[in-house]
């Protein structure tokens, strides 16, 4: 069956029922009421591809994550790809995953691949998630005009982008005042290797509290993943005046930093407290509960995913580009407790190789 045969069994011209179909407001209601009607009767399906050249759009988001074996495995990239799919179907547009480099060489294929998307039009939009704080993809979509909304990081540096983020001032805030109300004043930040936007922000705004209550801080870098938290966490814990608290700004590196420290004689969440960004089940289950800084990444993701489908058909809608964290306090940290303490009472640190509740 075809718009044909409709406009014939209406009595109305084949424009009028396409106009009806795709919902133009030129169209009286009781029109496309009937039309509509009459194309559910007879099972009429619209020719998609020839919907999406008339309209002029693909209804398609691209959603632009790194690549890789380790990807599927970091849960925040996980939620944040399931929510913008869940949030896709609502619009009844289909997503596409881009992965990329933040390299921008043009002979790096994954660069190539987002660079086709767009000349391409093969999409109508981008989700961008982990950008960099130099991030080639940044000036080179707004070169192309090209619809685009930053996740997960702040880049306040370029305010005329949009990008939805927590905030990490007020992140920073609620960590450094529990630990210091602990009696911490030696602490610890880890951060990824690659120069991520997110993460250089947080040291920015960790610098500038840590400076304000007076606190030694020390910022080590190292691979985003266990393996890097645990070999970041061990080069604190070889400083002569180690931290008594780490803070680690994604949760797989918590993960790790966690077992440095129970590789040592030190006890997590008694002689040196930890704090995550980013929670998720692994650190519930972690020996001890990690303390976590979790970001409300389901609702922000379908925030993105409304600014972005507003840009896109011209219905502007105002962004939230800073999300409140909430502290989830478990027992990885807690009051100052030396070893020196720790000693005096129980002879020796063999007697600590439990790890103690520190909460």
């Amino acid at each position: 069956m075809s718009l044909r045969y409709i406009a014939a069994s209406l009595g109305l011209s084949v424009t009028t029922v396409s106009r009806a179909l795709a919902g133009y407001s030129d169209v009286a209601e009781e029109t496309r009421r009937r039309v509509k009607a009459e194309a559910e009767r007879i099972g009429y399906v619209p020719n998609a591809i020839a919907r999406r050249l008339q309209k002029g759009r693909t209804d398609a988001i691209g959603v632009v994550a790194p690549a890789g074996p380790d990807a599927i495995s970091d849960n925040y990239l996980y939620t944040a790809v399931i929510s913008a799919w869940a949030k896709l179907s609502e619009f009844d547009r289909d997503m596409v995953m881009l992965p990329t480099t933040a390299d921008g060489d043009s002979r790096n294929s994954e660069s190539r691949i987002l660079r086709r998307a767009v000349e391409e039009r093969r999409v109508d939009g981008l989700l961008l998630l982990r950008t960099r704080s130099d991030d080639w993809r940044i000036p080179y979509l707004r070169a192309a005009r090209f619809p685009f909304v930053v996740f997960g990081a702040n880049h306040d540096d370029q305010p005329e982008i949009t990008a939805i983020g927590l905030d990490d001032d007020e992140g920073a805030e609620e960590v450094l005042s529990r630990l210091t109300g602990f009696g911490h004043r030696r602490i610890g930040l880890v951060i990824p290797e690659g120069d991520y936007a997110f993460a250089a922000s947080r040291v920015v705004t960790f610098v500038e509290r840590a400076g304000d209550l007076q606190i030694d801080l020390r910022v080590v870098a190292a691979a985003f993943d266990e393996d890097g938290g645990r070999s970041a966490t061990a080069k604190l814990l070889d400083l002569a005046e180690y931290p008594t608290a780490i803070v680690f700004c994604a949760n797989r590196m918590a993960l790790g930093g966690l077992r440095a420290i129970t590789d040592s004689v030190l006890v997590p969440g008694r002689h040196v407290s930890v704090i995550s960004y980013g929670d998720n089940p692994n650190l519930l289950y972690a020996t001890p509960p990690v303390t976590a800084v979790r970001a409300p990444v389901e609702q922000m993701v379908r925030h993105a995913i409304d600014v972005l489908v507003g840009e896109i058909e011209g219905k502007p809608i105002e962004p939230i580009r800073r999300w409140p964290p909430t502290l989830v306090r478990r027992q990885s940290d807690g009051p100052l407790v030396s070893r020196s303490t720790d000693e005096r009472h129980f002879g020796n640190s063999s007697s600590l190789e439990t790890p103690v509740d520190g909460a």
